[in-house]
């Protein structure tokens, strides 16, 4: 699973979230899940079937935001992008080797699509939220591990970006 974050300043959560619900529904994907609590959101999306399996073409979307006061984190984790490949790599392999790594890259291609063009619909979101939206700098948290997944905190984190649990 791939995961990256951007800092958000001077957003409406709640108009951002629904945003967010609305653009997955344009791209096919169903909200599967949703969660709140104090200063934490969480929204995970599935796109996939049966043909998907067999394709290797099951995509999974999650969306974090975490944070107070107008200063937030906003972590995109996408995975399954190809997940099940082997069994089309298998299954062309049949006929020959060079269309599974075919299908294998064009499934890496669209992943990397996806998650840029996400980017890019989230920035103009974000601007028409007349909100901020800045890459993190690049700096290890200070705030310890999480006590259910053991993962780096943020400093002050009242929740794991990696787990979601409450600390």
């Amino acid at each position: 699973m791939k995961e990256e974050y951007v800092k958000l300043s001077n957003v409406e959560v709640s108009r951002l979230i629904s945003s967010i619900k609305q653009h997955f529904s344009e791209l096919g994907l169903q909200v599967i899940h949703e969660d709140s609590h104090d200063g934490y959101w969480s929204i995970k999306a599935h796109k996939g079937g049966k043909v998907s399996v067999i394709t290797g073409s099951i995509r999974d979307v999650e969306i974090m935001i975490t944070g107070s006061d107008n200063s937030y984190d906003l972590t995109l984790r996408t995975g399954a992008w190809g997940r099940d490949i082997a069994i089309p790599a298998l299954l062309a392999s049949a006929v020959s080797f060079g269309a599974g790594a075919a299908v294998a890259g064009a499934e890496a291609y669209r992943a990397h699509k996806f998650e840029k063009n996400f980017w890019e619909w989230l920035n103009q979101q974000v601007k028409s939220l007349n909100a901020t939206i800045t890459e993190p700098k690049p700096s290890l948290p200070q705030g310890g591990t999480c006590a259910k997944c053991g993962q780096p905190l943020q400093e002050g984190a009242k929740f794991c970006m990696h787990c979601g649990a409450q600390q």
